[in-house]
């Protein structure tokens, strides 16, 4: 969806540079996505840079990114597992983090706040995949009715 019925697009080198930037927009936010799936390594603390009490509990597994690809149910009426994982990173998933580098980057965030931030992240996507796998089980259901 390029959103033409929501625009001045009128000309055809318009529509093709609208089509160009779209087509940009998109593999921007997939390259970043890719790139995002290791570790953040912080900058080291130096003496009065402002870390605070909430930064010493931080370690290497709080500042991962997980990469996930939950599963979704094969047929109507199959149990949710138990632990079903996270959804992949999202265009709009990606942009938030790549958001979160560029503050980490310019040391807006202290380290707990970019910890924090990484774990609502991941709590987001566990939270998408369960509602995605009853999303699929009502539709399942529906279908086979």
């Amino acid at each position: 969806m390029l959103g033409w019925d929501q625009s001045q697009v009128r000309t055809w080198d318009a529509i093709c540079r609208h089509t160009a930037l779209a087509a940009l927009a998109q593999l921007r936010g997939i390259a970043i996505r890719n790139a995002l799936c290791g570790l953040i390594q912080p900058p080291p603390a130096g003496p009065g840079d402002g870390t605070s009490d909430a930064d010493a509990g931080v370690d290497d597994a709080d500042l991962r990114i997980p990469l996930g690809d939950a599963p979704v149910p094969d047929y109507p009426g199959q149990p949710r597992p138990r632990r079903l994982g996270l959804i992949r990173l999202s265009v709009a998933e990606t942009t938030r983090l790549a958001r979160l580098a560029g503050d980490w980057a310019a040391g807006l965030l202290t380290l707990g706040r970019l910890a924090f931030r990484l774990r609502w992240s991941a709590w987001r996507r566990r939270h998408q995949a369960t509602a995605r796998w009853y999303h699929h089980a009502a539709r399942l259901a529906a279908a086979a009715t």
